[in-house]
């Protein structure tokens, strides 16, 4: 019997075992190299390793008695040598269960506020207090809900801690958005220090609401504005648009502040040519883009209005007309501009996002539009 072999291929020990009752040795533990280790497959405690209990004891092979010989020297008795012990110790169990990482909670801040009434162009933004690497995750507990069906709407990432939530078109008038948050304990980033999950107020019901669909179409060709109310047409405005150089940007853009009167100046606008210099009182001035394109009236361009474009950039309108719109108008109505070689920004308005294709929006979210079934 080859004794390494045994000590390495424990399904020989059996057999060791009973070569050694024939030679004397005495085998002490036998374990199997699982038993040695400690562990399981499916666990990272070591497991106690139980020591096998003989089946049986082997019978010594008694010692041959010396015969004398007929030398009358008498021959000295030897001492049989006591049997050698092997004992095959377990190997040590090293491997334990890595401490739990320290838990830090993630916030969040949702926009519009719950429970405002805004116009069918406004996006839901949420931003969260840490960079989010699970973000189907976080999609999936972020469900939202129009007049109490799931949107077939969809998140897109603007950054690792900024979604934003739009549907194909812009939403139905006379509106209720739910968004259904269930973040709380939500694992969202893993660290080489921490863990950040979803803090209890991410847990919550969001409620949006939308007022009637006012929709207002600028054509840069025709010089007009229609304005549509829950798919009829109500008004029709002559408009005045950027003259070249100046021109009006073209695509989706929306209703974001509201000015009784603005003061405008080249100044604030960054205009140096002197030629086109200008410092003027705009009445009934409302936001449409961040970098500065208002709808307002503009008593001072009376005879082009309605004629050929000359303003700066804005939409520009008689003095009763820009009352009306700035009277019947709502934060995330959107203003659709047609006609100009300008292309619309998609970050430069609260309704910018809608410039963005669907396709491209789709590119950006995880679950695209699908939610999965909630068992």
């Amino acid at each position: 019997m080859n004794w390494r072999a045994a000590l390495v291929r424990p399904e020989l020990s059996v057999l060791a075992a009973v070569a050694v009752a024939a030679t004397g040795i005495a085998i002490v533990t036998v374990s199997t190299p699982a038993q040695a280790a400690g562990v399981t497959a499916t666990s990272c405690s070591p497991s106690p390793t139980p020591t096998p209990t003989p089946t049986h004891t082997p019978t010594p092979t008694p010692t041959p008695t010396a015969t004398p010989t007929a030398t009358p020297t008498a021959t000295p008795t030897s001492t049989p040598a006591t049997p050698a012990a092997v004992a095959i110790v377990p190997l040590a169990a090293s491997a334990t269960c890595p401490p739990a990482k320290p838990v830090q909670g993630v916030s969040i801040s949702v926009f519009p506020l719950s429970g405002r009434t805004v116009g069918v162009a406004y996006p839901i933004t949420v931003n969260f207090t840490h960079d989010v690497a699970h973000k189907q995750l976080a999609e999936e507990n972020m469900r939202v809900y129009v007049n109490g069906k799931l949107s077939s709407g969809a998140w897109m990432w603007q950054s690792n801690s900024s979604a934003m939530f739009r549907q194909k078109g812009f939403w139905p008038g006379h509106a209720t958005i739910k968004v259904a948050f269930t973040l709380k304990g939500v694992d969202l980033y893993e660290s080489k220090q921490f863990r950040y999950l979803g803090r209890s107020s991410t847990t919550r019901t969001y409620i949006l609401h939308t007022s009637r669909a006012f929709v207002a179409k600028v054509d840069a060709v025709t010089d007009r504005m229609k304005i549509f109310i829950d798919g009829h047409l109500v008004k029709k405005f002559p408009v005045s648009l950027g003259k070249k150089g100046f021109e009006t940007r073209s695509g989706i853009k929306t209703v974001m502040e509201k000015y009784p009167s603005r003061h405008m100046s080249s100044i604030l606008a960054g205009i140096t040519d002197p030629n086109d210099q200008y410092d003027l009182t705009a009445p009934w001035a409302v936001r449409i883009t961040w970098s500065g394109e208002f709808v307002h009236g503009a008593p001072w361009a009376a005879g082009r209005i309605g004629k050929w474009n000359g303003s700066h950039g804005c939409t520009n309108l008689l003095a009763n007309d820009a009352k009306w719109f700035y009277d019947n108008s709502l934060l995330g109505d959107p203003i659709i501009t047609t006609g100009t070689k300008r292309p619309m920004e998609s970050n430069n308005s609260v309704g910018g996002p809608f410039n963005i294709a669907w396709s491209t929006w789709l590119a950006h979210s995880k679950l695209k539009g699908h939610w999965p079934v909630v068992k």
